[in-house]
């Protein structure tokens, strides 16, 4: 049965359109334009967004300089040293840039653990149009914020804003699901994944280059605003794009009838437990996927708090054993991120329904040589190798997971399924960096490396003996 149409695609459409409709090319036709728009708006934001990845190390220690370090960054060295001391370790700073890096992830991911499922609810009963506005404006406000931030606190204040504000990847998920059919959602989540790679090839190269070029027409280091300004204007560039272009998906008629639910129900999106039982949809959703969202979302979680602790310190890693500069560490991600929009563009979005949990299974079995493998990497062919392997996996997991979990979803409990989906991604993410970071600190990248990597096998067995044809899965 075809779907109404969201927006008719317009007569004489530019270059990069007809990419992206022929990268929609096995997508139905009504959605087409309403998903150029979308895709792009996502992928100014992306590139804003990464632009900061190859720069995180450089950043941390630029604040460490005495010019830039102020109370906030005095408190943060005191608290390392008592930590030091209360265990036992030695004082020693060669890791404490991974450690405070840790924090300011863990922190940032910790804040859009708060604010990712309630925006994703409440877009379940205003439109999903305003509250991604609201987001972006955030996410401008706090590049705004970072752009004036010679001292450490307005840094900080910049990634606590942004973490607040970072919800928009919820919504444009949501919106997905509202404008694919359930079978061809699958492809939607494909496309979010191509531009995310774009954006993580995109991003960190202009950051790193941006960073590096204008130290050659300055003596002070613009660390500390050259990438801010950078993606100041993009998000601007975004919020146009949504403003002026995108049309509301979700029909009234799906909608919640009041914000009553959202607020009574408020504690269902931030207490961890009531999030791993989806409490936000169980009675919007038949029991028996529901219980099978909660084998998913704990794997997901599991998976997710490793991988995203050694993904953030991958670039300390590089830092720290390869003396990687800013320029280095941005073609490593533009390394990583033609692979992932290849794979991403040529093979998830073909990927049938009945198919995606056996894919996951495999990439899932394929990060943990992956991750091994850059643990013992004393040589750049041999890093590269992990690499490869990581960004296979890397393009294939989270999408083909928030698919699975999708497709089990009733059209007006999409957005707040999503919303805890993400929500319990954040959670992991919030915990991962800090914890692997406080490894690494500790104890190496070796060792830190090769724990993720073995550990890993938990969330592959998790997944594995999902049976999403069995209908009475156990219930936690």
């Amino acid at each position: 049965r075809r779907r109404k149409r969201i927006v008719e695609p317009e007569q004489g459409t530019g270059a990069t359109e007809r990419f992206l409709m022929s990268v929609t090319s096995g997508i139905q036709k009504p959605p087409a334009r309403a998903t150029f728009i979308l895709i792009s708006a996502l992928l100014f934001d992306l590139i804003a967004f990464t632009c900061i990845l190859p720069l995180f190390p450089s950043i941390i220690d630029f604040y460490a300089k005495p010019q830039h370090r102020d109370r906030l960054y005095d408190i943060f060295e005191t608290t390392t040293k008592i930590f030091q001391d209360t265990i036992g370790a030695p004082h020693s700073k060669q890791f404490n840039s991974v450690f405070f890096g840790g924090i300011l992830g863990s922190l940032f991911s910790a804040l859009q653990f708060l604010s990712s499922p309630l925006f994703g609810a409440l877009s379940d009963v205003y439109g999903r149009k305003p509250l991604l506005l609201l987001s972006i404006f955030g996410s401008l406000l706090s590049y705004f914020i970072w752009s004036q931030a010679s001292k450490f606190s307005l840094f900080v204040l910049s990634r606590i804003i942004g973490g607040l504000s970072r919800a928009n990847i919820s919504i444009i998920t949501a919106i997905i699901s509202d404008i694919y059919s359930e079978g061809q959602i699958s492809n939607g989540m494909a496309l979010i994944g191509i531009a995310f790679s774009i954006g993580f090839i995109v991003g960190p190269m202009f950051g790193a280059y941006l960073s590096h070029s204008s130290r050659l027409f300055t003596t002070d280091d613009p660390l500390y605003n050259i990438a801010a300004n950078f993606a100041l204007p993009l998000t601007l560039i975004e919020l146009f794009i949504v403003l002026l272009f995108m049309s509301e998906t979700l029909n009234p008629s799906k909608r919640k009838a009041t914000i009553t639910d959202v607020w009574n129900n408020c504690a269902v999106y931030v207490k961890p437990s009531a999030l791993f039982r989806f409490c936000a949809v169980s009675n919007l959703v038949a029991k028996r996927e529901v219980l099978i969202m909660r084998a998913y979302g704990r794997a997901y979680f599991i998976y997710l708090f490793i991988y995203s602790g050694l993904e953030f310190t991958l670039t300390f890693l590089t830092h720290k054993r390869f003396h990687y500069d800013r320029m280095q560490q941005g073609k490593m991600y533009v390394f990583t991120g033609v692979l992932m929009m290849l794979l991403q563009g040529g093979l998830v979005r073909r990927i049938p329904v009945e198919k995606l949990h056996q894919v996951v299974v495999f990439a899932i079995a394929l990060i943990i040589p992956s991750f091994i493998t850059i643990a013992f990497a004393e040589t750049q062919i041999v890093f590269y190798g992990g690499l490869t392997l990581y960004a296979i996996a890397s393009a294939i997991v989270v999408p083909c997971l928030t698919s699975c979990v999708s497709n089990l979803a009733s059209a007006h409990s999409k957005g707040a399924t999503i919303g805890v989906f993400r929500c319990l991604g954040a959670l992991a993410r919030a915990l991962g960096p800090l914890v692997a970071s406080t490894l690494f600190w500790l104890i190496g990248p070796t060792i830190c490396y090769t724990i993720g990597g073995i550990t890993l096998i938990i969330p592959f067995f998790m997944v594995k003996n999902i049976d999403t044809n069995r209908a009475n899965v156990k219930i936690e």
